[in-house]
C-alpha cells in the first residue's frame, strides 16, 4: 500500500512540475509581447548664445526647461528622430563633429532608461544613464560651439 501512494505522489508531483514548467514561458511571453517593442527616440539640437534676446517657438513647450540654463537666445538647429530596439544602439550625427549614442534599456513604471554618450572623436565626453517619463524629455548641455553652447533635447516614447 505504502508504495502505491509514494508511486502516486511522485507522479502528481512530475505532473505538476510538468505543467507548470508549460506554463511560465507562456507567461512570459504574454507578457513580453504586450511590452512596447521599440522606442522612439528624438534628438533636437538647440543653440544657446548671449548675443540678443531671440525665441523660437518651436522650443516654447520647452522654455521653463531652458531657463534654468541662463542664455539669452535658443534656437532649434536640427531635429532627428529614430525608432530603436531595446538595448540596441542608435548613433545620431550632431554639430561640431560630434555624435550622440542613446541605448534604451528597460521600460518600468511608465517610465524609460536610456543610456546616453556623447562621443567627440570616439571617446566619450558624457556617459550616464537617465530616466525619463514616456513621452517625456530631458536636456543634456554644455558643449561649446561657435559663440554659445549646445543644448539636446532627448526625448523617448513608446507606443
Amino acid at each position: 500500500m505504502k508504495g502505491k501512494r509514494k508511486l502516486r505522489r511522485s507522479l502528481s508531483r512530475a505532473a505538476l512540475l510538468f505543467s507548470l514548467w508549460l506554463v511560465l514561458p507562456a507567461g512570459r511571453l504574454g507578457a513580453a509581447e504586450k511590452g512596447p517593442l521599440a522606442v522612439q527616440v528624438k534628438i533636437g539640437t538647440i543653440v544657446a548664445t548671449n548675443e540678443a534676446d531671440c525665441s523660437d517657438s518651436q522650443l516654447s513647450k520647452m522654455k521653463q526647461q531652458l531657463e534654468v540654463i541662463k542664455y539669452r537666445c535658443y534656437r532649434l538647429v536640427k531635429e532627428d528622430s529614430k525608432k530603436v530596439s531595446w538595448l540596441a544602439d542608435a548613433v545620431f550625427e550632431i554639430l561640431g563633429g560630434r555624435s550622440l549614442l542613446v541605448v534604451p534599456q528597460e521600460y518600468r513604471n511608465d517610465r524609460i532608461s536610456l543610456k546616453v554618450r556623447l562621443l567627440e572623436g570616439g571617446k566619450p565626453i558624457v556617459d550616464t544613464t537617465v530616466r525619463v517619463p514616456n513621452r517625456g524629455n530631458f536636456l543634456l548641455g554644455g558643449s561649446a560651439y561657435e559663440r554659445g553652447v549646445l543644448i539636446f533635447s532627448i526625448s523617448a516614447a513608446t507606443p
